[in-house]
Formats: structure tokens, sequence, C-alpha cells
């Protein structure tokens, strides 16, 4: 990024394709949750069970977002993704453990958030969703790479 020029005096700090990368993360998140909670219900779970499925697809699936966010341009389908700042690992280990805190302490997660443990299958639906967030983060970041090949301001 530093061998980047800088930005044109006068332009948005938040462009139209930064903005298109928030509006669809965004969507992708939110549909994510949405279709994680009517799969729960298919599978006959119970409204405590499909809240903490719901509760951990958006947070995995946040931090899904903040693996793809590391490189602006480049893919993160790469070693390079293990590497470099480790704080960024640090943010992740800490969320993922207060994640699966609040999901098993009794008392905080059927008190105070209402929700019930997970099962396996569940977590598999947790995973399953935090890689199509990565991925449709990722076919965005490819589809701007096209774009500012052509020579477009992305």
């Amino acid at each position: 990024i530093m061998t980047m020029p800088p930005r044109r005096i006068g332009k948005r700090l938040i462009g139209r394709y930064l903005f298109l990368r928030i509006v669809i993360g965004t969507i992708c998140l939110v549909a994510c949750v949405v279709g994680s909670v009517f799969w729960a219900q298919s599978l006959g779970y119970n409204q405590k069970m499909m809240r903490a499925q719901a509760f951990n697809v958006l947070g995995f699936g946040a931090i899904s977002v903040t693996l793809s966010a590391r490189f602006a341009y480049n893919s993160s389908f790469n070693k390079r993704l293990f590497t470099g700042n480790p704080f960024c690992w640090y943010a992740i280990a800490i969320v993922s453990v207060l994640q699966v805190t609040l999901t098993y302490i009794p008392g905080l997660n059927n008190k105070v958030f209402s929700m019930e443990d997970m099962t396996g299958s569940q977590w598999g639906i947790v995973a399953l969703f935090m890689v199509v967030m990565f991925c449709v983060m990722e076919t965005e970041k490819a589809m701007r790479r096209k774009l500012k090949m052509q020579g477009k301001d992305t």
C-alpha cells in the first residue's frame, strides 16, 4: 500500500468501491445469520439454540471479514495471511474465546443471553458460514483487482 500514490485531493475517504464492499459485507453477514437460523429451525433446534448459532455466525463471520480485509487489494488466499501482524491473531483469539465463553458458561448463556449450548453440527454450520463470508469478500476483492487492471478507479 505504501507504493501506491496518495489519494487525489478532494477524493472521498470512503469511495464508491469501499462503500460497495461495506454494503456487500453487511448484506452477506445478515444473510448468513438469518440463513443459519432458518437452517437450525429446519433441523428442529429450539429458539435458544438458534439464538446461540446466530450469535456465533455473526461473531465468526465478522472474523472472516477481518481476515479478508488484511490486504486491501491482494488475495488473502495466501500464507501471508498467517504471518505479519500478530495483533490481528491476538484479537481473533480473544473474540473466539469470548464467543465460546458466552455460549457455554451456565447462567451467562441461559440467563443473560437466553442461549443454550450448541451441538457439533451447529458449530459445523458456523464454520461453513464463516468460509462463505470469507469467499464472498475475496470475490469482491478479485473483481476490484480486475477493474483496477482495466484502469478503473477503485
